[in-house]
């Protein structure tokens, strides 16, 4: 497998879009990663980012004591505050994932396992995405029995292979024991990953599906459709209702943050393409009404020098758990981050490095999932007496969990880099007001630096309302009841 080399990349498919609300030109990249197929009949891989000419703004982190404006305590709001719903903690993180390669035997996923499993239990993450395998491959069977008894489950990619029966699925889920999810063929759309051409690719996918299909109903396992290269291919493909249970989607955002506006003509709905809500329309054209995951989604990193269309890692740092968020914020079930490890061929999209340090983005992930998790049975979260002020730009995320404590997620969500002349470009705090009814007060406040570390504050302010600074780092302010 491999990448092209970056330069290549670039000049390999452009296309020119014109933004509805300016007149500027941008420029459309495609980056695709073909991978040879192997043995383990798992799948060829492609990454697609689009990339656009535009600046963006970059803050570093804050700490949490600035996030506490330094203007003083104001006296409780006599106003009546609306009551918020809250989500419960565990089910944002519970959406989180991320994609491995495991069988990649030129990579540390397969020569340093150990360390690559000790990442893994150390992130927290409890879902993977990854390809399948015959279940006589005993090495491998170990690996993933390893990963089950570490609380870790895997969406199993299906790869277009006439050889592979329902049975040898269900062969491979009694003895790997941490099948969660089986996914249709990836990404058929792309000539040669299915089949020899474009429209026998697409076809064999369709004949295929239904072995998948078979599988997940037998053991009771839910089945996620074909992720598509090209947008266009959901409306082409037809009504895939009856071989699925979720819909699945690639997002990627070309060094943009994940909150973009779009950066290309509206759909019908009017969602500029790239914007999570222009994916949720294409999903809506093959699966009209089934929820969405995003088996696919990340940043690619520059490896040294500055390359356009790259961020650096202390900007990763702040777009990743972002996008984690913006997925939930907007109905997304499940959203798995490529990848784990930096591959040879593809250094730069790992949130370790090659040399096998983790990235300020893979503390970020660590320490938000640190903050936020609370496992145990289901339960109905409560609802808060709050408001936040901010402008447009401000995002917010309301959790509660078994202890009946709050969780409150603030952050400007802007951009923090311009990707076309590889600048940071400051972006200006906000000052906001929280307001609290009740008896509620905040004992603690945190935010992440660029390094990835959640910087915790005991703030104890008897005040119902609290001034706050915050910027592109996510601030996480714990609420309690006197």
């Amino acid at each position: 497998m491999g990448f092209l080399s970056f330069g290549r990349i670039l000049a390999a498919s452009q296309q020119s879009l014109v933004i509805s609300e300016s007149s500027d030109t941008t420029c459309k990249t495609i980056i695709r990663k073909p991978v040879s197929r192997r043995t383990n009949h798992f799948n060829k891989w492609m990454l697609r980012t689009s990339f656009a000419c535009a600046f963006v703004f970059y803050l570093g982190c804050g700490s949490a004591k600035q996030a506490l404006a330094a203007d003083g305590q104001a006296t409780t709001d006599a106003v009546t505050l609306p009551q918020v719903q809250a989500s419960p903690a565990d089910t944002f993180v519970d959406s989180m994932g991320v994609v491995t390669h495991i069988t990649y035997g030129n990579t540390p996923y397969y020569t340093n396992w150990p360390q690559t499993l000790k990442f893994l239990q150390d992130l927290g993450i409890r879902h993977i995405r990854d390809g399948y395998f015959d279940s006589s491959w005993t090495p491998f069977v170990a690996k993933h029995q390893q990963l089950a008894q570490s609380g870790i489950r895997t969406n199993y990619v299906i790869p277009y292979d006439p050889s592979i029966t329902s049975q040898s699925i269900q062969q491979l889920a009694a003895v790997s024991n941490d099948m969660e999810l089986l996914e249709i063929p990836n990404e058929c759309d792309l000539a040669g990953s299915c089949g020899i051409s474009l429209d026998s690719s697409m076809a064999n996918m369709l004949s295929f599906s239904p072995v998948v299909k078979a599988a997940g109903t037998a053991m009771n396992i839910p089945v996620l459709g074909p992720a598509f290269a090209a947008y266009e291919t959901y409306g082409q493909v037809g009504n895939l209702t009856s071989l699925m249970n979720y819909n699945n989607l690639h997002v990627y955002f070309g060094g943009r943050n994940p909150g973009a506006e779009g950066w290309g003509a509206p759909d019908a709905q009017g969602n500029a393409y790239g914007t999570f809500k222009f994916w949720l329309d294409q999903a809506n054209l093959d699966g009209p009404g089934l929820p969405s995951q995003i088996t696919e989604a990340g940043y690619m990193t520059f490896p040294g020098n500055p390359t356009p269309y790259t961020i650096p890692p202390d900007v990763e740092e702040s777009y990743i758990p972002r996008t984690y968020a913006l997925a939930y914020l907007n109905g997304i079930g499940r959203t798995y981050m490529y990848e784990l490890l930096d591959e040879i061929n593809s250094p730069g999209f790992g949130l370790v490095d090659g040399n096998m340090n983790p990235r300020p983005a893979y503390y970020a992930i660590r320490n938000l999932i640190g903050a936020l998790a609370d496992p145990g049975p289901s339960f109905n979260a409560g609802t808060l007496p709050y408001a936040v002020t901010g402008d447009s730009t401000l995002r917010k995320l309301l959790f509660q969990k078994r202890d009946g404590s709050f969780w409150l997620i603030l952050w400007s969500e802007q951009s923090s880099y311009d990707t076309v002349h590889s600048l940071y470009t400051p972006v200006t705090p906000q000052q906001v007001t929280l307001s609290l009814g009740g008896t509620y007060y905040t004992p603690s406040l945190a935010t992440f630096d660029t390094n990835g570390n959640l910087n915790w504050t005991n703030t104890d302010t008897a005040s119902q309302t609290v001034p706050l600074t915050i910027s592109d780092q996510m601030t996480i302010v714990k609420i309690l009841p006197r």
